[in-house]
């Protein structure tokens, strides 16, 4: 029984790769270079929708920034979403930080009197906090935890102008394919 179990796992992974094998290939299609695209944060939801990020190069060989990508599960096939503004709710809504991006649009053009901070998306399959300050350690990214509702938050900042805050949040995207919001400091949640 057991080593049927096993092979239903192994057959069931098996077929996770050939569908993100798939849904890599379209999404590449999206790039200059298709060939030389590159993936991050690859997760599947449960069900069976597939999250990332992903970059290739452009014409002179430079990779471009990541950009963030959702292929929703519909039936044998999946619909693609790519993010072409780095603040498509869509994608949150499947990926991870819809109520996030939520509370930062409602509060978006309130003033921000002790500045702004950028929140990395944290939800599901998005690994461990450890790993996601590791990551922004490893690049030169200052970033602080604090607690929110007894949970571990990720930030950046506060920085006092917004245009800042959507710089950083926007080199932290280009650069580890990391998914983030831009919100004012101490915003209830």
């Amino acid at each position: 029984m057991r080593k049927v179990a096993v092979v239903m796992a192994v057959l069931a992974l098996a077929g996770c790769d050939n569908d993100a094998e798939r849904v890599h290939k379209q999404v590449a299609e999206h790039l200059q270079n298709p060939k030389t695209a590159k993936f991050a944060n690859v997760r599947f939801n449960t069900k069976g929708d597939i999250c990332g990020q992903f970059r290739g190069k452009d014409d002179n060989g430079n990779y471009l920034p990541y950009r963030s990508y959702v292929a929703i599960k519909n039936g044998a096939d999946y619909n693609i979403i790519i993010d072409e503004t780095g603040n498509d709710l869509r994608i949150r809504e499947v990926c991870g930080g819809a109520d996030l991006q939520r509370r930062a649009d409602a509060l978006a053009n309130d003033p921000a009197p002790q500045g702004w901070d950028v929140e990395i998306v944290q939800g599901p399959n998005m690994g461990a906090l450890s790993d996601i300050t590791a990551r922004l350690i490893e690049k030169g990214i200052p970033s602080s935890v604090v607690y929110r509702d007894g949970k571990p938050v990720v930030l950046l900042g506060p920085f006092m102008e917004k245009a800042e805050a959507v710089a950083s949040k926007d080199d932290v995207m280009a650069r580890l394919g990391t998914d983030s919001v831009v919100i004012q400091h101490d915003a209830p949640r």
